[in-house]
């Protein structure tokens, strides 16, 4: 989705911010240097949803204009705090993203050795209850083992990939060129 909402310039995306402050771009609830303090959650989201929004065909710019004057913050001061952000929050991701994948390599074995046994269970069922009674035991066995193997396909299948898209999504903001103006009033 392409329109004049997204400005390209030079094959680069830009996401363009304006701010009064350099305090905006900070967690001020963080007692860091601003070399190392957190990013401000809603400078973050919208960094975030911005690049959802975009095309990955172009990489990324984040063009900063800054109003007010600092001495204690220089631009490079920002877009280090920026990069460096970014790549933090790609390690939280990779993080979860294992623990994600040994969590479900625990649950399949968890859900394997159930089937097993309600398999094992449903066999003893057939030959020793033949009615209808033990047809319909038998099958609720069945298939409750094989619903006992829903998380774990869900969490190998399907689970990952929302935090692998956060991954790339924070890949391309690390990456991304960043400029920083003062602007005077």
């Amino acid at each position: 989705m392409t329109s004049e909402r997204y400005k390209i310039e030079n094959g680069l995306q830009i996401i363009e911010i304006k701010v009064s402050d350099v305090k905006q771009l900070f967690d001020l609830r963080d007692p860091a240097p601003f070399r190392e303090k957190d990013l401000d959650e809603n400078f973050t989201r919208y960094l975030e949803a911005y690049t959802d929004e975009v095309t990955t065909r172009y990489p990324l710019k984040i063009k900063i204009g800054i109003t007010n004057l600092s001495e204690d913050v220089t631009p490079n001061i920002i877009k280090e705090a920026i990069r460096q952000y970014f790549e933090y929050q790609i390690l939280l991701k990779r993080s979860q993203l294992t623990k994600n994948m040994k969590t479900a390599q625990l649950f399949l074995l968890i859900g394997i050795s159930l089937l097993f046994f309600c398999l094992v269970v449903a066999q003893w069922i057939h030959k020793e209850i033949p009615s209808n009674v033990g047809t319909t035991l038998r099958e609720g066995v069945v298939i409750f083992g094989w619903v006992s193997m829903w998380k774990p396909i869900e969490l190998l299948l399907f689970d990952w990939y929302p935090i692998y898209d956060r991954i790339r999504v924070y890949r391309r903001l690390s990456e991304a060129k960043t400029e920083v103006e003062f602007e005077r009033r």
